[in-house]
């Protein structure tokens, strides 16, 4: 059959594809390694939900590849306390040497950071509210709820997750704080995802990074998905190691097991899960296939478009 045989075929809209990355930290060829990932998947649009500053530094060219390419920014607590020009993360681990690291690592990222930056940083959201064809997905760095708020997979609340849902009248949410990639369905037909980090491995003695990408097909079908990407880790520690980089924040990038934060995990996530890889689900909604997606107001009152223009932070 042609397409001219058929005249709702030309009129039909191709599957809706949105990538949502977060957790940077400053990893230059693991992000571009993410974004060429998601041209290849043919996402028509990409997020980036926050902390994108880290341990790797390279502030500015992190700054500068992510006004490049993402057109929906949420902010994480490193661009909230970049932006109101604070020394310390705001990470919110339990145990505090865990936090004192996280702070060291976040200093190193300070080095490369303008007033243009901060200015810039101090625009982006602290949510937002994604149109789907399949209903309105929110986008947060940690949780609906809380910028850095940790949500691990061992203690995921259905029960809570479900009401908070169904109270915003959303599908579903991505977060990606944690670094630790899952999906869950909650209830009948929504969700919720951590879409891991592509700064950083997730702890499972595999080197890859990760982000999620969101797929709604022609029929009103909606597919979250992780992806696993591979970029030159090792060129990328050496360059880091010339550079001064402590070794404590670059040995994860080489081995795909963490050296700080481990403390405040919870007991399932603080061992090593070799060759555990994250998984995909598909969840039928009760929505109809709508028009090119638009993001609304978040909960500060501002809006952004995923097309919109952003200033130059560079």
């Amino acid at each position: 059959m042609t397409a001219q045989d058929n005249g709702h075929f030309l009129n039909r809209p191709r599957p809706w594809k949105l990538a949502v990355m977060g957790g940077a930290y400053g990893n230059v060829p693991a992000l571009q390694a993410c974004i060429d990932d998601a041209r290849h998947q043919d996402c028509q649009t990409m997020a980036f939900i926050g902390d994108a500053i880290g341990c790797c530094g390279h502030s500015a060219e992190i700054l500068a590849l992510i006004n490049r390419n993402f057109s929906l920014l949420v902010a994480g607590n490193h661009e909230k306390q970049v932006a109101l020009n604070q020394s310390t993360c705001g990470c919110g681990y339990e145990v505090p040497e865990d936090e004192q690291a996280a702070c060291q690592a976040f200093n190193i990222a300070l080095c490369g950071i303008s007033d243009d930056h901060r200015h810039w940083l101090l625009s982006w959201p602290s949510e937002l509210l994604v149109e789907s064809p399949a209903g309105r997905v929110l986008l947060c760095h940690g949780s609906p709820e809380r910028t850095n708020e940790f949500l691990y997979s061992s203690q995921f609340s259905k029960a809570r997750w479900r009401r908070a849902l169904e109270k915003r009248q959303i599908t579903g949410f991505v977060c990606t704080h944690s670094g630790l990639p899952w999906i869950y369905r909650v209830g009948v037909d929504r969700f919720a995802a951590n879409c891991g980090v592509v700064g950083k491995p997730d702890h499972d003695g595999h080197t890859d990074v990760h982000y999620a990408i969101l797929t709604v097909s022609r029929y009103g079908e909606l597919n979250v998905s992780i992806r696993s990407v591979r970029y030159d880790e090792i060129l990328w520690a050496e360059q880091l190691r010339r550079e001064g980089v402590p070794d404590i924040f670059i040995s994860p990038l080489e081995t795909g097991v963490w050296t700080t934060g481990l403390s405040s995990l919870p007991e399932s996530e603080r061992l090593v899960h070799l060759g555990q890889r994250p998984n995909e689900m598909t969840i039928r909604t009760r929505h109809t296939f709508q028009s090119a997606p638009h993001a609304t107001h978040d909960d500060c009152g501002r809006s952004q478009h995923p097309h919109g223009e952003s200033p130059d932070p560079s």
